[in-house]
């Protein structure tokens, strides 16, 4: 990273992967946080949470791999870890819509 040396966070790795939004890299890394909505797809919810990947980020993606002080929701699906509105941690920034978690990246990759 920026050469400054950060203790890790006592979760993690985890992983975030940024193909379809480049940009995301960039915002992670510069302001230290990683954001989330409502789940939508298969799992849909009506609570935002942050999600991410267990374990580091493989090979061949583009994406962070980062740790957090913030524990994981212990509902959580195995190998895709949660931080949920609500839960000790999570950062609120538009009830119902946005919510967010300070991280420290240890790995970034982007785009070629």
């Amino acid at each position: 990273m920026s050469g400054e040396t950060r203790r890790k966070g006592r979760f993690g790795p985890f992983h975030r992967r940024s193909e379809h939004n480049p940009a995301e890299n960039e915002r992670i890394v510069s302001s230290g946080v990683i954001w989330g909505r409502p789940p939508g797809n298969f799992f849909a919810g009506l609570i935002p949470c942050v999600k991410a990947w267990d374990g580091p980020l493989p090979d061949g993606f583009v994406g962070i791999e980062f740790f957090t002080d913030i524990e994981p929701d212990p509902w959580s699906v195995p190998k895709a870890p949660e931080w949920s509105q609500g839960r000790p941690g999570v950062i609120v920034l538009e009830k119902n819509e946005l919510v967010a978690i300070p991280v420290v990246v240890t790995m970034r990759r982007d785009a070629e």
